[in-house]
């Protein structure tokens, strides 16, 4: 098993250990996990999975990961890493049920690629989030500026589409 799968198989543990313990909570407090599809200017990026840990009523800190274990003909594995302190305002957009939220926030995102140096960037996520009635979930899909400040320096546009189901 190579470094990034015992990584990755580490960080599933963990999540699943997070959503066992933690209890139910009102939709704007709480721990949330979830799955995402993530995008960039490479192209897709592999499905991962994301957490938002609410702090108030207006700031989350969310996280997300995504990975890709190949083989040595398809490429190298690697792993994504990144983490966000975001900024809600739910008066800028009005809907009947639920609740729907502006979001923007600094992040830092690290990428560990098998046999290379490890990346860092700094990124600025802004996006939408709709928590649904008296549901527990959470739909959002958002944009980051990124720019990769370690190795080569690169400023590329990540995005994600996803959901969280809070615990």
């Amino acid at each position: 098993m190579t470094q990034i799968a015992r990584t990755v198989f580490a960080i599933l543990i963990a999540g699943l250990l997070v959503t066992i313990i933690t209890d139910a909570r009102a939709q704007t407090t709480g721990i949330g996990a979830g799955g995402q599809i993530g995008v960039s200017n490479g192209g897709l990026n592999p499905v991962g999975l994301t957490m938002k840990l609410w702090i108030s009523e207006r700031h989350a800190f969310q996280g997300a990961t995504s990975f890709v274990i190949s083989d040595e003909a398809a490429g190298a594995s690697y792993l994504v890493l990144q983490g966000d302190y975001i900024f809600h305002n739910f008066e800028q957009v009005s809907v009947g049920d639920g609740l729907m939220a502006l979001y923007v926030g600094p992040g830092l995102q690290l990428t560990f690629i098998e046999n290379q140096d490890a990346n860092i960037a700094l990124r600025a996520p802004m996006g939408v989030s709709y928590m649904l009635g008296d549901a527990p979930i959470d739909i959002f899909a958002e944009v980051a500026p990124t720019l990769q400040i370690a190795d080569a320096s690169q400023l590329r546009f990540d995005g994600a589409i996803g959901f969280r189901y809070f615990f």
